[in-house]
């Protein structure tokens, strides 16, 4: 199950985004574009910007990316 948007866990994704596990390719895509999208701008709108997109996309995905929802956010099975 993806996390709410005010979950900690997309703060501690952001954080860490160079070392986040993924393994699907439209997942590592996803990624790079979040980082390229805090480069330069770390501010607290950018970084709430960021989280909607990760949200939309884990969202919108959530079968086809199932495995690295729980590689990113360590929640059991998921149904």
């Amino acid at each position: 199950m993806v996390p709410p948007k005010t979950d900690p866990a997309w703060r501690a994704l952001l954080s860490n985004i160079e070392k986040v596990p993924v393994t699907g390719l439209s997942t590592k895509m996803l990624m790079t574009r979040l980082r390229l999208l805090l480069l330069w701008d770390k501010t607290e709108e950018k970084q709430q910007e960021a989280i909607k997109i990760a949200f939309d996309f884990f969202s919108k995905n959530e079968a086809a990316v199932r495995n690295d929802i729980k590689l990113i956010f360590g929640r059991g099975e998921m149904s």
